[in-house]
């Protein structure tokens, strides 16, 4: 068993892409669910969640959140594409966790922050392929 502390916050999920071997962030993404906890329902249930993209907060705080998300993204070694979750609360950004294998659904984080660069869902896809294909 795991036992943490419960931090009450704001859920954000910071998507991360390699372009060219460099990390790079894609909007931050505030999660609101309309159930107390963002669980398996939740989760993939169209409607039981909002997603707010690009999260609201200054620049400043922002910045902050993407250096950390790269500097986590890398000290864990990961490549192509992760994604970092984490809590944020009185502008303290609380590390949680890192998918290595995000979801790549209609209702998944990863291809909703895309979405908000800009970048379509097949666009998505083809970047995280060439990257991963690429010699090393």
């Amino acid at each position: 068993m795991i036992l943490e502390e419960y931090i009450k916050g704001r859920e954000l999920t910071i998507s991360i892409i390699e372009k060219g071997g460099q990390p790079v962030v894609l909007p931050i993404l505030e999660l609101k669910p309309k159930r107390r906890f963002y669980d398996y329902e939740a989760k993939y249930t169209a409607g039981l969640t909002e997603f707010i993209v690009p999260a609201p907060m200054d620049d400043k705080l922002k910045e902050e959140i993407e250096k950390l998300s790269k500097r986590i993204f890398n000290a864990l070694g990961c490549r192509h594409f992760a994604r970092i979750d984490g809590i944020l609360k009185e502008n303290q950004f609380y590390f949680l966790e890192v998918n290595t294998i995000p979801g790549l659904t209609d209702l998944s984080d990863l291809p909703v922050s895309a979405r908000a660069a800009g970048m379509g869902f097949e666009e998505l896809i083809d970047l995280i392929v060439k990257e991963a294909l690429k010699p090393d």
